[in-house]
């Protein structure tokens, strides 16, 4: 008697493939953060630096400031005319993402250009400011009160959450 080896065939070989190579593709599409959700994040990370800006003020005894540019944000302390803004550590340049943008910068109500600089004292009383975020169609809205506390909303339902 003749035993037969048992193996798989080239139909079912094929089949598993198939059923992985869909999983896969469901995977990577749920898994991709949306711009939506880019921008949220970028925003959340936004109000953290924003809040350690306020921080820094109080325990450093200087005014910090909050300075973005096109490609870029970053820190500064400033003790008086002399000092040079420091290039490094939690006071170095951060990149925006890709197509992440500044659209707005309202300081105390008032629209400023969105290269001025934004202010932290060491009171730990500031003006109130609004930003505005933008990535394509999408906005996300982060505004500050004058204890220097960030909420972070999206432009479509504009409710906060307080960070």
């Amino acid at each position: 008697m003749r035993s037969r080896s048992r193996g798989y065939t080239l139909l079912e070989i094929l089949t598993v493939l198939v059923i992985i190579g869909i999983v896969l593709a469901l995977a990577k599409v749920q898994y991709a953060p949306s711009h939506k959700q880019t921008l949220m994040d970028e925003a959340r990370r936004l109000a953290l630096v924003l809040e350690f800006a306020r921080d820094a003020a109080m325990t450093q005894g200087c005014t910090v400031a909050w300075i973005a540019r096109s490609d870029a944000h970053r820190l500064e302390c400033r003790r008086g005319q002399a000092d040079a803004p420091a290039r490094d550590g939690l006071y170095a340049s951060r990149a925006w993402p890709a197509t992440v943008a500044l659209e707005r910068l309202s300081i105390a109500g008032v629209p400023v250009p969105r290269d001025a600089p934004l202010l932290f004292t060491p009171s730990g009383i500031n003006a109130p400011f609004e930003l505005v975020l933008a990535m394509d169609e999408e906005r996300v809205h982060l505004a500050g009160d004058f204890l220097g506390r960030v909420s972070v909303a999206a432009a479509d339902n504009r409710a906060s959450v307080q960070r």
